[in-house]
């Protein structure tokens, strides 16, 4: 049997040791909720960064642009020169007469 000291005695610990899981408890899930809110902090802060480099690809693609639009240019230049160079060439030809009789 037991003592009714004993029964007491525990039934006041009984109570000490429910608060003590229940902290224990919150506890792990404060530190839980702690952790997951640093992880979207850090998240968010990477989805700026990354907003941010794309300014920068933006500035590349658009020198990659700008050089394109330089060498077809340059193409147009080279290609109306030869062009020129070939109607020079086709009015050589019509101004020639083949007579024979």
């Amino acid at each position: 049997m037991v003592r009714p000291i004993d029964l007491q005695d525990n039934l006041s610990k009984t109570q000490a040791a429910e608060r003590m899981n229940q902290i224990q408890k919150a506890h792990g899930e404060m530190g839980q909720r702690q952790v997951a809110d640093a992880l979207k902090e850090k998240a968010l802060e990477d989805l700026k960064r990354a907003k941010a480099s794309e300014k920068s690809d933006m500035v590349v693609i658009r020198k990659d642009q700008e050089r394109e639009k330089r060498e077809q240019a340059h193409k147009e230049k080279r290609d109306g020169k030869k062009d020129d160079e070939g109607k020079g060439n086709d009015d050589d030809s019509s101004r020639r007469l083949d007579l024979k009789g």
